[in-house]
């Protein structure tokens, strides 16, 4: 169960972008949770990021609950050139970990700034073969599902989200009914939509379980969500195996020094990480580089 003081001790920007989350009735994906459904799953699997987050992100989350975005398969063939899905690319690292979430394409998946992970509960449906999820009412039907876990909830949410539209002209009436929030009613709030939905998983357990493990075992790719071609896994606990600088992405075709220069100073940044071996070559190798270590791309 999460504890209350980890939320009320964590800066304000992140209890709003749980909030956020909260709102917009997502579904929160977490490692402690995920390992009472699954167990430990480790997997390898390839995670494409540019030069920036070497240095900036990747460090935040090596060893830790925190997950990555990762791949196993790739038919459209952007990602098998170096591409990448939030940054341009550029480097490709050959990931091990353990599995938090597994799909068959991409799943739309968000970070809070906790690093925590959280999923629309219409992906959720689509994933799961869950109807009921499935659809504009997906939201709606899931919020109601926690509301079933716990009793409080729903008066809980009602009253903070009236509570923003109250003006500070309304009666007072309704300033009094409906006051802003503080934020230890904020993190209260968030505890109980995480714990009711991790109840919520929980309960789906044997569903999930199969649903992720064949995914896992049996890696292919659907488009009933996205049209982007690969599919997605959260991992968390990562470490970095091999690396696989991408000369066309990362450097200047026009400029041999310049371009000598970003390799270097990239191969500088990953070595710390890496444990095995940073190869450099153009994007026509990244192919070869994923089917080596058991991705399928195409």
């Amino acid at each position: 169960m999460i504890k209350l003081k980890d939320l009320l001790f964590e800066k304000v920007a992140h209890t709003k972008k749980s909030l956020e989350w909260v709102s917009m009735d997502f579904i929160p994906m977490t490692p402690k949770t995920m390992k009472q459904i699954m167990g430990d799953v480790p997997i390898t699997a390839f995670h494409n990021l540019n030069w920036f987050s070497i240095k900036k992100q990747l460090p935040k989350v090596l060893g830790k609950k925190k997950s990555i975005s990762t791949y196993t398969t790739d038919t459209e063939g952007h990602l098998a050139i170096g591409g990448g899905v939030q940054t341009g690319g550029g480097v490709v690292l050959e990931v091990e970990g353990k599995v938090l979430v597994a799909g068959t394409e991409d799943l739309g998946s968000v970070p809070d700034e906790s690093g925590r992970r959280w999923i629309h509960p219409n992906v959720f449906g689509k994933m799961l073969g869950m109807e009921q999820l499935k659809g504009g009412a997906g939201g709606l039907t899931y919020r109601k599902q926690l509301y079933k876990i716990d009793k409080k909830l729903e008066d809980i949410l009602f009253k903070y989200k009236t509570s923003l539209l109250v003006a500070p002209t309304d009666s007072k009436e309704d300033t009094d009914r409906f006051p802003p929030y503080t934020n230890k009613q904020k993190a209260d709030m968030i505890k109980r939509y995480i714990d009711a939905s991790n109840k919520f998983l929980l309960k789906n357990k044997k569903k999930i379980r199969k649903t992720f493990e064949d995914n896992v075992n049996n890696p292919r790719t659907t488009k009933f969500m996205s049209k982007y071609g690969y599919n997605e896994l959260l991992v968390y606990d990562v470490k970095v195996k091999d690396a696989y600088i991408v000369i066309d992405v990362i450097g200047d075709p026009n400029d041999f020094e310049t371009t000598e220069k970003a390799i270097k100073d990239i191969k500088k940044d990953l070595k710390p990480v890496v444990k095995g071996k940073i190869f450099t070559g153009f994007a026509d190798g990244v192919k070869k580089f994923i089917k080596k270590r058991g991705g399928k791309v195409w």
